[in-house]
C-alpha cells in the first residue's frame, strides 16, 4: 500500500450522486425542479429571498428588497396603518379605500406577513379616506379610527371582543367637513386617548376629548378654523414641557405649523408656531428626533414642491427651525415618517410620491440628518399614497408597508432580506435505505443563522412534515424512517445584519443502501459512512468494490491540503478497510476514486 505526504491539492467542487450518498454543491441551476431527481444536480424546487445564481457553488441572503402583495383589489386604496388588532402578538394591516367607500384590516395569520385575511371593518362610507389605530375605551384591545371625506366624518370602531370580528360604531362628528385626516393621542393628559382630525374644506385642525375614557362621549376642542387645506396632524412634545403638542400640514396654505399646548389645563390653550411657510403643497407633517440632539424635530411632504425636508428644532424650544432638504426631486411627495430602519441607531425617513409612483426610505448614513443615501423600494406602485414601518415577518428588522390609490394596492416590502429559504428538488434513492448522516459546509458570522430541515417519504407526492430545525450536521437516525426511498432537505437562513450573510458551501445525506450490509458480497461500489462520526482516534476508511478494481483514497482538510492519499491500489471485489494515522481535531473530507466511480465523505477529529 502506498502512503504518500502531500502538501497541497487542488480540489475542483462537482455536484453529483451515488449509491449511499448524495451531495449538492452548485444551486445555479435555478429553482422549479421539483423532482424526483437521481441527483440533486444543480438545480432545486423553490426559494426565497437567497441568492444562488452570482457565485456558483454558494448559497447566501440575496440583501434584495421582497415583496408581498396583501391586497391588489382594495379600489382607491388611500391611507394605511399597522397594529395587532386580534392580538396574537404579530401584526396585522388596516386600510382605507376612497372608491370602495371601506374600511378594513387583513390578518397576519400565519405570523410572517406572507398569508393575509382579509376582514371589513366598515363599509358605505363615502370616500373612506384616513385610519388609525389606538385603544380608545381602554379596554386592551386595538380600536379603530377612520376619516371619512365626503360623509364629512370622523369615527371608531370598538373591537368588542379583541378579536377583529365584531364592531360596534361610534360616530365622533359627523359635520366635519372633507374630513382629511385622523389621529390619537392623550392630548390632555389625564391617561386615556384623544382623537385629533384634520378638515380640508373647514381649514380645521380639531381634537375631540374623550370625557370619560371609554369612547362614549366626545366635547369637541378647535385648535385652528383658518388653516387652509388642513391636510394632516400629528401631536408630539416638541417644546419639551412634558405637555403633548399638535402639527398640521395646510395643503392650500403652503404650511408646516405647529400649537403650543401652553394651558395648565391641557388642551383649551393653544399658541401658534408657524415652522414653514412656502412649502408648496404641504401635504403630510410628522415628528421625530431626526439627528439625536435630544430635541424633537420635524418631517414633512409637499406635493407640489416634490420635496422631503426635515426641520431642526435648534434649542428644543419649536422658536428656532433650521430646514433640510431630504429630496427635492421626489414627483409628488404624498408622505413621510421616520424609522430606524437598518438598525444602526439613528433614524432613517420613509416616504411616498404620488405621481412618481415611488415608495423609497433615505438612509440617514451619519445620523446627523445632513447626509442622506435614497433606496428605492418600488418605483410602479401607481399613485403611492402613504407608507408604515412595521415588522410583519418577526425577524427584528422593520419591514414597510404602503397604500396605493390607482394601483387599488396594499402591499408591503421585507427591505433587509433578512431571512431566506431553499428547498430542494425531492432526491429518489433508488432504494430503501437506513438513513445514516446529514452534513453541510457552511459558514455563519455573528448575528447570522443558518438551519437545515429534512423529510422522507415513501411516496414522492406526499412528502410529509418538516423535521425540526437542525443548527449542526448530525446522525438520522430518528430524524427520518428507514426505508423511506425520497429525501428533501429545507435551508433556512437568517441575519440580524443586513450587511452580513450565512453562507453554504455544501450539503450531504448518506444512507447504508441494500445490499451492502456485512457477511455477503457488494452488490454496488460504494464509500460508506464514517463510523464513529465525529471519531476519537484515528479514523477508518471502509468502502466496498462490487467487482476488483484500482482505488485512490485521498483525506483532506477544510483548506483543500491533503494529509495522506493511496494512490491506484489494487482491491478485490468485496468490503475494505484502511485504517488512517492519527489526525489533529478538525473537519476532514475522504474522497474514493475507481473506475467510473467517485464518492466524498466529511468526518470530523474530536479529542
Amino acid at each position: 500500500m502506498n502512503i504518500l505526504k502531500l502538501s497541497t491539492i487542488v480540489l475542483v467542487s462537482a455536484s453529483f450522486s451515488y449509491a449511499g450518498s448524495a451531495i449538492q454543491t452548485d444551486w445555479s441551476g435555478g429553482q422549479g425542479v421539483p423532482g424526483p431527481v437521481i441527483e440533486f444536480g444543480c438545480d432545486f424546487f423553490i426559494e426565497m429571498g437567497l441568492d444562488w445564481w452570482q457565485a456558483p457553488g454558494l448559497l447566501r441572503l440575496t440583501g434584495d428588497i421582497v415583496e408581498y402583495v396583501v391586497d391588489d383589489n382594495f379600489d382607491g386604496a388611500h391611507s394605511v396603518h399597522v397594529s395587532d388588532i386580534d392580538g396574537d402578538s404579530d401584526l396585522d394591516i388596516l386600510g382605507a379605500a376612497y372608491n370602495a367607500n371601506e374600511f378594513t384590516w387583513w390578518e397576519n395569520s400565519d405570523g410572517y406577513g406572507t398569508v393575509w385575511i382579509k376582514h371589513m371593518i366598515a363599509s358605505g362610507f363615502a370616500y373612506a379616506y384616513a385610519i388609525y389605530s389606538e385603544d380608545i375605551d381602554g379596554d386592551g384591545y386595538i380600536d379603530v379610527i377612520g376619516a371619512a371625506f365626503n360623509d364629512n366624518s370622523i369615527t371608531w370602531w370598538q373591537n368588542s371582543d379583541g378579536s377583529g370580528n365584531a364592531w360596534i360604531e361610534h360616530q365622533i362628528s359627523g359635520s366635519f367637513a372633507a374630513a382629511s385626516a385622523v389621529y390619537s393621542e392623550d392630548i390632555d393628559g389625564d391617561g386615556d386617548m384623544d382623537v385629533l382630525g384634520t378638515a380640508r374644506s373647514d381649514d380645521e385642525i380639531t381634537w375631540w376629548e374623550n370625557t370619560d375614557g371609554t369612547g362614549s362621549s366626545w366635547v369637541e376642542h378647535t385648535i385652528d378654523t383658518y388653516y387652509d387645506g388642513a391636510r394632516s396632524v400629528y401631536a408630539a412634545d416638541i417644546d419639551g414641557d412634558g405637555y403633548m403638542d399638535v402639527l398640521g400640514a395646510a395643503v392650500h396654505a403652503d404650511e408646516i405649523t405647529w400649537w403650543e399646548n401652553s394651558d395648565t389645563t391641557p388642551g383649551y390653550y393653544w399658541i401658534e408656531h408657524t415652522i414653514d411657510q412656502n412649502f408648496n403643497g404641504a401635504c403630510a407633517v410628522y415628528a421625530d428626533d431626526i439627528n439625536g440632539d435630544g430635541y424633537m424635530d420635524v418631517l414633512g411632504a409637499a406635493v407640489h414642491d416634490n420635496e422631503i425636508t426635515w426641520w431642526e428644532n435648534t434649542d428644543g424650544s419649536g422658536d428656532n427651525w433650521i430646514s433640510h432638504v431630504i429630496d427635492t426631486y421626489y414627483d409628488g411627495a404624498h408622505s413621510a415618517i421616520s424609522a430606524d430602519l437598518d438598525n444602526d441607531g439613528d433614524v432613517d425617513v420613509i416616504g411616498t410620491a404620488e405621481l412618481a409612483d415611488d415608495v423609497t426610505w433615505w438612509e440617514n448614513t451619519d445620523g446627523s440628518g445632513l447626509n442622506w443615501d435614497e433606496h428605492l423600494i418600488e418605483g410602479n406602485f401607481e399613485g403611492a399614497e402613504w407608507a408604515w414601518p412595521a415588522d410583519f415577518n418577526d425577524d427584528g428588522f422593520l419591514d414597510i408597508v404602503a397604500a396605493a390609490e390607482y394601483a387599488d394596492g396594499i402591499n408591503w416590502w421585507d427591505i433587509a432580506s433578512s431571512n431566506g429559504y431553499l428547498e430542494s428538488s425531492i432526491l429518489d434513492t433508488e432504494d430503501n435505505p437506513d438513513w445514516d448522516y446529514l452534513d453541510w459546509n457552511s459558514s455563519t458570522p455573528d448575528g447570522t443563522s443558518l438551519l437545515i430541515q429534512i423529510r422522507s417519504s415513501d411516496d414522492h407526492t406526499v412528502m410529509g412534515v418538516w423535521s425540526d430545525t437542525l443548527s449542526i450536521p448530525c446522525l438520522l437516525s430518528g430524524i427520518l424512517d428507514d426505508g423511506d426511498q425520497y429525501v428533501q432537505y429545507k435551508v433556512l437562513m437568517s441575519t440580524t445584519d443586513p450587511d452580513t450573510t450565512p453562507l453554504l458551501y455544501n450539503i450531504m445525506i448518506t444512507w447504508n443502501p441494500l445490499g451492502i450490509e456485512g457477511g455477503s458480497e457488494p452488490e454496488i461500489t460504494a464509500l460508506l459512512p464514517f463510523t464513529p462520526n465525529p471519531v476519537s482516534s484515528a479514523p477508518v476508511v471502509v468502502f466496498s468494490l462490487e467487482e476488483p478494481a484500482p482505488v485512490s483514497l485521498s483525506i483532506f482538510d477544510l483548506s483543500g491540503r491533503v494529509v495522506s492519499c493511496v494512490l491506484h491500489e489494487e482491491y478485490a471485489q468485496g468490503f475494505h478497510e484502511v485504517q488512517q494515522g492519527e489526525l489533529t481535531p478538525g473537519i476532514y473530507f475522504c474522497r474514493m476514486i475507481t473506475e467510473g466511480f467517485s464518492a466524498t465523505r466529511r468526518f470530523i477529529v474530536i479529542d
